[in-house]
């Protein structure tokens, strides 16, 4: 395998892991494959799956011409391209940390695992494992993962996907937080004024 085929490489393995793999573990594990895209009724929250669609969809798209056709990236790009150096070692190191922080957040999870937001759905509040630390490791992983990518394939689109995808997990958060408030009460405002959201002791409630 050339080094430019281990961002492309990566993303795949991602997708794979973390989508693939631990929706089969979930249907073997509980009986349901844990997949909620599209169910909430809420416009604005198929927007923001959409855009979770579109988010993997691009990492593939942008991987494939690092890999294949670098040129096409050439006018976007943010400064060299080189598959070499630190800073792409340093992207590479990042994307596989948050891999691996976003397997051992989803199986702290449990039969709780989702993708997507149902509101029917009340699986029950997980406040152990990596959940003991902050609220949402799972998209802290993301940020790990993206911040990774901008650092293998550093071109405005990848930045722009990192400030988008922040953006859109910052809304999402608030709307989550609203649901296990009303959901769970005194016990999720209890476990939210303890654990920070992104990083431990940061963004507690008050």
């Amino acid at each position: 395998m050339t080094v430019r085929l281990v961002p492309l490489s990566l993303v795949l393995l991602w997708l794979g892991i973390g989508f693939g793999w631990r929706a089969w573990l979930q249907w073997r594990r509980y009986g349901g494959s844990g997949i909620m895209l599209f169910r909430s009724g809420r416009w604005m929250q198929h927007l923001r799956e959409l855009g979770l669609v579109a988010l993997s969809a691009m990492l593939i798209g942008q991987a494939a011409h690092f890999s294949f056709s670098p040129a096409v990236l050439e006018r976007v790009a943010l400064g060299s391209l080189a598959a070499a150096g630190v800073r792409f070692w340093s992207g590479v190191g990042l994307f596989a940390a948050g891999t691996v922080l976003m397997v051992v957040a989803q199986l702290d999870l449990g039969a709780s695992w989702r993708v997507g937001f149902d509101t029917r759905n009340r699986p029950g509040l997980v406040t152990d494992g990596l959940y003991g630390l902050v609220r949402n490791p799972i998209y802290l992983a993301l940020f790990v993962v993206l911040v990774g990518y901008l650092g293998m394939i550093p071109t405005w689109i990848s930045l722009l996907l990192t400030i988008g995808t922040f953006v859109g997990i910052r809304v999402q958060v608030l709307d989550e937080e609203a649901f296990l408030t009303r959901t769970y009460g005194t016990a999720y405002r209890d476990y939210a004024r303890r654990v920070g959201r992104f990083l431990p002791g940061v963004g507690c409630l008050v």
